[in-house]
């Protein structure tokens, strides 16, 4: 029964991390090392313990962590997944 919850549990979180879109940060002349410090900050920024995530993803509010990377001059967009 167990295995049979923990498969279920797991096809759920597969399927969930596909319907999840990919978000786009870009910004003219940032370098990656640039993009992942500033990405770092805004994590940071916008952690919430309260945010339900998948094992092993930060607990990150998307909105605030958005609004962090366009004040740091980012072009934010979604790719969503068709």
């Amino acid at each position: 029964m167990t295995r049979i919850i923990a498969t279920i549990v797991c096809v759920i979180g597969v399927f969930a991390a596909c319907a999840s879109p990919t978000w786009v940060y870009e910004k003219r002349g940032a370098t990656p090392a640039k993009l992942d410090h500033d990405m770092g900050l805004c994590r940071k920024e916008a952690h919430d313990p309260q945010t339900i995530a998948l094992p092993g993803s930060p607990r990150t509010d998307r909105e605030l962590f958005n609004r962090c990377m366009e004040r740091k001059g980012y072009t934010v967009r979604s790719d969503k997944p068709s």
